[in-house]
């Protein structure tokens, strides 16, 4: 039995297909996007980016508690009203003479209710840097619904 095939002309090359590999490397570039884990730390934000050379040990005061304080913040008009630890707060001066008497391994936590400004709260989150405060965070729930009014 005679077998055939096929003579190719002398000067044809064969082609390469290059459109199956693009799709396969996008593919492949989905699929490593898709499947790569970035675990951040939601809630907090830095206060201080590097430590530096003038980084000095301090000594913990193992026999003190931590303290929580949360500031409630609420849209009502155009006032915003606060409240710490959801007693009510006179104005954003009797907020700051509270957080004037923390200490820096307080916690501050920063509630804004989802129809304050964001002035409002970066105006409050700046004093607590202010103020010696390195601990600040916020609510997950609070600053997701939050919308921008400036």
């Amino acid at each position: 039995m005679k077998r055939s095939h096929r003579a190719r002309p002398a000067g044809d090359t064969p082609d390469l297909q290059m459109a199956p590999l693009i799709d396969a490397v996008f593919l492949l570039l989905t699929y490593f996007l898709f499947t790569i884990s970035l675990a951040t730390i939601e809630g907090l934000l830095p206060s201080e980016l590097a430590l530096g050379d003038d980084f000095r040990e301090e000594k913990l005061d193992l026999d003190r508690k931590e303290r929580e304080v949360v500031v409630r913040m609420v849209q009502t008009g155009s006032r915003v009203q606060y409240f710490i630890n959801d007693w009510p707060a006179f104005g954003f001066e009797n907020v700051r003479s509270r957080l004037d008497d923390l200490s820096a391994s307080d916690i501050v936590v920063i509630d804004p209710g989802p129809t304050v400004g964001y002035e409002h709260v970066v105006r409050l989150y700046n004093y607590c840097l202010r103020a010696g405060v390195e601990r600040v965070v916020f609510p997950l729930a609070s600053t997701a619904t939050a919308t921008p009014r400036l």
